[in-house]
Parts: C-alpha cells; structure tokens; sequence
C-alpha cells in the first residue's frame, strides 16, 4: 500500500537505521531517504544492504552502508561513530535490527536458542542505544529513538517464548529510556508489528509449518511444533501490513509531528492485540 510521501520532513536530519538490508528497514530507508534525511543503514547481510543503498542513492545520495553485526557492541560504537565522521552529528536512531530466532516451547529451548535471540532482538537495541544516547547528550540538542518490537512484546505467542521474552524487553527498555532521558529532550519509542510481508516473516513462517508437518508425520502433537499465532490467524484489518505502512509509522515517531510522544509502545498491528 502506497504511503503519501512529506517532502522535506527530514532534511538535514541524520539517521540510522538498522536492519536496513530488506523488509521494514529498507522501507523506511527508502521513505526517509525520498523525506530528505541523510542515512546511516547497517546490516549483516552485505549484498541486500548493497543493494538497498543503490536504491536509496538513487532517490538521495546522502547516505552509506555498513556491514555490521549489532549484536557486537564495538559494531553499534562504530555505527554511531560513523554517523558523525561523515555527516556531523546525529539526530534520530531506528533501531529495527531483529531475528525470528527458532521457535520452540520452554522444555524443548537450549540456551543457545535464548542466547542467539536475545543477542540479535534486545543487545542489539542495548548496544546501539548506549551509543545513540551518548551522542544526542554531546550535541546537547535532543534527538529521537524508535524501536521496532513486535506484538511479542505486547502479549504472548504459543511456542515463541525466546522471541516473546526478548521483545518484552525491548518494550520495557524503550519505556525506561524514556523515562532516563527525557530531561536530555531525547524521546524514545517503540513500534509492534503483527505479520507484515517481509522476508523475514515469510521464513519464520515456513519453518513453523515444516516443524508441523514432521511433527503430524512422526505421530506427534503438531502443537509442539510451536505456532506462530496460536488460534488467531488475522487481524482486524483480515491481511498482513506492508513493509511501507510499517515505515510510515516508524517516521512518524521519528519526526517532530510526534514532538510531545516518549516512551510510548506503539501496535501497529492492524487490531491484533486489541481482540
């Protein structure tokens, strides 16, 4: 679905997004890129985010890619540091990197599991807010943070417990940042998403029903082969969002029309979590 584009939104803006590669980062790269903002996208997925900063240069050159795995902290350090070497300053921060991770009930989850999906869903947030914040205090002139959860963080998911837990604690982190740093003029948001046509939705779904198929074909319950959305299978809307009306609401939070919005945890969800 086609958003309406605010030329000039975001000029002279400097912005990171992260998970810029494919899916709501790229979308948001692209918006943000076409509203004028002078971009800083990190992925670890070097030939997408290669890709994408072609298609963001085409509409704006002002803006770079960087190959990086924010689960590292020295990476997220690194990311930030980059920002101001080449642009100056920094201004607002999406913070949208995030895997599905496997899913799978408590009893059957390694801690490998949990490790991986906290790493890669809350340190990565962790990591780049560390930094984020600590430029926007030297600049002494505020700036906006939006992270992308996941309505796994606004209710449960049968058989997601690593992906739940983690993106509760993205929501809990968003509303504590807010909290601290409020006093800097420094806001600080999140956005959750139900399903959204993404790659990375469109793979987690296909492993889900795999795990059901082979759990049907060896005589097992299929439920242990853990769903993604229990008994509901839509929301209100009866369809799954667009990467682009992600986007939209991701820049929204972003802009100073949400001037007077911290440390709120936003559904975009079409409805999901209000039935």
């Amino acid at each position: 679905m086609t958003k309406k584009i605010f030329p000039g939104r975001f000029d002279g803006k400097v912005m990171i997004i992260t998970g810029a590669a494919r899916g709501i980062g790229k979308a948001t790269a692209l918006r943000a890129a076409a509203e004028g903002a002078k971009l800083v996208l990190a992925d670890r997925l070097r030939e997408e985010g290669d890709a994408t900063l072609a298609e963001v240069q085409a509409i704006a050159p002002d803006a770079v890619f960087l190959p990086l795995d924010l689960s590292i902290e020295e990476n997220a350090e690194a990311l930030v540091a980059c920002a101001v070497k080449t642009f100056g300053r920094l201004d607002i921060a999406v913070n949208n990197a995030g895997v599905m991770g496997e899913p799978d009930s408590v009893h059957n989850l390694t801690k490998e599991q949990m490790d991986y999906t906290l790493a890669n869903n809350l340190y990565t947030v962790f990591f780049c807010a560390k930094y984020e914040l600590r430029q926007f205090i030297a600049q002494g002139e505020g700036g906006a943070i939006v992270n992308n959860a996941s309505i796994a963080g606004m209710t449960g998911l049968p058989g997601n417990a690593a992906y739940v837990a983690s993106k509760h604690a993205v929501n809990g982190l968003t509303k504590n940042l807010a909290l601290d740093y409020a006093s800097y003029g420094i806001r600080v948001n999140s956005v959750n998403p139900a399903g959204t046509a993404t790659p990375m939705v469109e793979a987690a779904y296909a492993f889900v029903m795999e795990k059901q198929k082979a759990a049907i074909a060896a005589g097992l319950d299929p439920a242990e082969a853990a769903s993604m959305a229990g008994q509901k299978t839509e929301s209100m809307l009866k369809r799954d969002a667009t990467a682009e009306e992600q986007a939209a609401s991701i820049l929204f939070l972003a802009s100073d029309d949400a001037s007077h919005m911290t440390g709120e945890v936003v559904a975009t969800d079409g409805g999901w979590t209000s039935f």
